[in-house]
């Protein structure tokens, strides 16, 4: 054991003085030379009780600067027996601190506590001297005096044991004759490092840098072999040799420490060459575990070496500790949530009926005792609760008796009877009396809602007298700028109607394009687009009113053609003009008119088997007595437009005959009909008129069917484009490249809007691509008929 390997360490109680090497060398019980004891001693390490302290502190009990006292001894021991007196700075120290120690303790017991001094010869007295030096705690001048505190600590910081003095750490680094080095001073407070710690003085790598005020002693360097010869489990310490690592703690060879087991794992014995995973069913989750924990009620854990245990899932508990693995539920019982504790947390998945549990799956739910399919509308997770779609709509009283609400935005969905925006009725059809539908939310009217429809209605009155002069002006045979402009007004005007038409599809739409359609119902004259609502709340009322306006237009046109004779002869209304006038009010309103004619015949099906009206969903097809008087005034209205399209076909027949004979009051009463188009189709104007009526149709006889619906108004678009493209029948070649173009624009946008179809049925599915097998087999048919055609003209 010799140096630079290894280090000595003494604690000394006597006192270890300069020139020990030299003290020793040469001695009957030591026959080296100094130089050798220096060289085997070197680094030896000498704890002993610290000297006399020079700080800044007090003395607890004389109440002196430790310095002060300090110096005063050196002073003293300078002059002491004229120079040539020893001195001893350790034991000058402790005698100082041992008087006023006694001192105290007499002090209190004496005075203090108000004894004699022959109560000092009683047991009693040794007793309470003995208490009262247990208790005493303060600053001396070796340190801090807590003499054999081994009661209940009072100090701070407590302390238990001997007394807690300046403890001075010597190391023997220096030359033969001043061999001690004092390297620290040591109190239970705090090591205070004065210089490095060697171990060799020729290799200065084997050192500890300490003379910064602190010192890493793990740092230390051990000699290799003594780190090898640990066996596994065990690590080299350099106050005990091999150290086995107690539980909690592995260590492979040549390890120099113990690291903890880590999470998952633990060593329940000392000395553990490394640690054991927990087994499934336990976990750990600290480090340094000595044993594992077993998975509590409504836990497990099915691997080894788990940190933590897992929550039982749905459907499973776990009634016992140490669980690799959950009890399943009963069949048809679930928990309804994680980390079940017992099989009493299993309950019913569905719903109780006379005691059995029926579980409904699927797309069903629970009615009676049964599972039944869910109805359109619904969403249904086998529960008896009712949950709507968005889009439907049900009564709280009523759950199951679901209506589709057109638009859908009126109905949220959710919880039986919800409406959006503040709406009411069934379902979610009107807005609270006083209120009418803006964008997105019932509003209240204002006055100029009000005065909007007076308004209007003194505007059609002075409107109508002024068209009859603007529609019959000079006649001629060429086209005009005004003839473009007027041509080109009414398809535009007609196109933004059939695009009206087409919103009553009954797709759900984009909220942007819901809000388009909603736009173009101003033109289709819908009562809540141009806000009614603010008139009357009556249904009947509102739907009279439009389809008495056109009826009211004529009359009035009739009333003051009888009224012009008493203005001047130029203005006086002539017959065969106002016709004409009348047939052109007919003309630019027949697709709008089919449209409010056929709307009490737009009928669509709740999911609950109902039928309900398009433009008014509280409305029930022959239930409501309101749809009896809308259908009738319906009636009429088609009656109406019946007389007039049979009068404008008779007209069209008789066209060239009255033509041919130079009759002006026929020619001047069907100017509306004719002096658009060319001579050779002037029968297009009335093979126009039906146009709107068959888009209309397509919403009246596929109301159910949105998909059909669609194919329908392509399909008249389509004739109707074809029919234009062959003919070219406007007089103006522009206004057929503009009618052209609209129609395209038309398919186009019928293309684009199949993609908010719905999910179409698979008997719907089989009917369509039956049609498809068919429109390919006629092209078929065509071009074999083609190539026959040109074969036999080749002959």
């Amino acid at each position: 054991m010799l140096p630079p390997d290894y280090v000595w360490f003494v604690a000394a109680f006597d006192n270890w003085i300069p020139n020990i090497t030299a003290s020793f060398a040469g001695t009957p019980g030591c026959s080296c030379t100094a130089e050798q004891l220096h060289t085997v001693s070197y680094g030896l390490i000498v704890s002993g009780r610290g000297p006399i302290q020079a700080t800044n502190d007090v003395h607890g009990l004389s109440g002196r600067r430790l310095s002060d006292l300090s110096e005063q001894y050196n002073r003293e021991c300078q002059s002491f027996g004229g120079g040539q007196g020893s001195c001893n700075a350790l034991w000058s120290g402790y005698f100082y601190d041992g008087l006023w120690h006694f001192a105290s303790i007499l002090h209190t017991y004496l005075v203090e506590q108000n004894h004699s001094i022959a109560d000092l010869a009683t047991p009693s007295s040794r007793l309470a001297l003995y208490e009262l030096s247990l208790r005493q705690d303060y600053m001396g001048l070796t340190g801090p005096v807590r003499q054999f505190n081994s009661i209940e600590p009072t100090t701070t910081p407590p302390s238990f044991g001997d007394r807690d003095g300046l403890m001075l750490l010597r190391q023997m680094a220096g030359p033969i004759g001043n061999e001690f080095v004092e390297v620290a001073r040591r109190t239970s407070a705090a090591t205070d490092w004065l210089a490095d710690l060697r171990w060799s003085p020729l290799d200065s790598t084997k050192m500890i840098a300490c003379s910064g005020g602190t010192c890493d002693l793990e740092s230390a360097w051990i000699p290799r072999d003594r780190i090898e010869q640990c066996p596994a489990g065990s690590v080299f310490s350099i106050e005990l040799g091999c150290v086995a690592c107690t539980p909690g703690r592995y260590a492979d060879t040549n390890m120099t420490e113990c690291p903890s087991c880590g999470i998952g794992t633990f060593a329940n014995e000392t000395g553990q060459a490394d640690c054991t995973p927990c087994s499934p069913g336990s976990f750990n989750n600290a480090l340094g575990a000595e044993s594992c924990e077993l998975c509590g009620q409504g836990f497990f854990a099915n691997t080894s070496g788990a940190s933590l245990c897992r929550k039982c899932d749905f459907d499973t508990y776990a009634s016992e500790k140490g669980l690799m693995s959950c009890f399943a539920c009963p069949p048809g019982t679930t928990t309804g949530f994680t980390g079940a504790v017992d099989v009493e947390a299993c309950q019913c998945k569905g719903e109780l009926w006379d005691g059995v549990c029926v579980v409904c799956t699927g797309d069903t739910r629970f009615e009676d005792g049964q599972c039944v399919s869910c109805s359109r509308g619904l969403v249904c997770d086998g529960s008896k609760e009712p949950m709507l779609a968005e889009g439907y709509w049900a009564a709280a009283d009523n759950p199951f008796s679901v209506y589709q609400c057109v638009p859908y935005e009126y109905c949220p969905g959710g919880l039986p009877g919800q409406c959006n925006g503040g709406r009411i009725g069934t379902p979610c059809a009107d807005c609270p009396p006083g209120q009418s539908w803006q964008t997105d939310v019932c509003a209240d009217c204002t006055p100029f809602s009000v005065a909007g429809w007076l308004v209007a209605g003194l505007v059609a009155a002075l409107g109508i007298p002024a068209a009859y002069y603007f529609m019959n002006t000079k006649q001629t045979s060429k086209a005009t700028t005004m003839l473009a402009t007027s041509c080109g007004v009414g398809m535009t005007i007609n196109m933004l109607q059939s695009i009206g038409i087409v919103g009553f599809i009954s797709f759900s739409w984009p909220p942007a394009l819901q809000g388009l359609f909603n736009l173009m119902g101003i033109l289709t004259l819908d009562l809540q687009a141009i806000g009614f609502d603010c008139v009357s709340s009556n249904p009947v009322l509102g739907y009279v009113s439009i389809t008495s306006a056109l009826p009211a237009a004529l009359t009035w046109l009739l009333v003051f053609s009888f009224l012009s004779k008493l203005l001047p002869s130029k203005f006086r209304v002539e017959v065969s003009k106002m016709l004409s006038t009348m047939g052109q009010f007919f003309q630019v309103s027949f697709t709008i008119y089919s449209k409010i004619a056929l709307s009490p015949m737009m009928c669509y099906t709740h999911p609950n088997g109902k039928s309900g009206l398009l433009e008014n969903n509280g409305i029930f097809c022959f239930e409501s007595p309101e749809h009896t008087r809308m259908f009738i005034a319906g009636l009429c209205t088609i009656a109406l437009l019946a007389s007039f399209y049979s009068t404008a076909l008779w007209a069209t027949i008789r066209a060239p005959k009255y033509a041919a004979a130079g009759n002006a009051s026929f020619m001047a009463a069907t100017r509306f009909l004719l002096f658009r188009f060319r001579t050779d189709s002037w029968w297009f104007g009335t093979f126009m008129l039906p146009r709107g009526l068959c888009l209309s149709m397509s919403i009246v006889l596929a109301a159910d069917n949105p998909y059909i619906q669609m194919i329908l108004i392509i399909s008249v678009i389509l004739t109707y484009m074809l029919v234009q493209l062959i003919t070219w029948p406007w007089k103006l070649p522009a206004l057929n490249a503009f009618d052209a173009i609209v129609s395209s624009a038309m398919l186009m946008m019928m293309a684009i809007l199949g993609a908010f179809a719905p999910e179409l049925d698979d008997v719907l599915k089989e009917q369509l691509t039956d049609f498809v097998i068919g429109i390919v087999m006629f092209l078929n048919c065509v071009v074999v008929i083609m190539l026959c055609m040109a074969a036999f003209g080749l002959v």
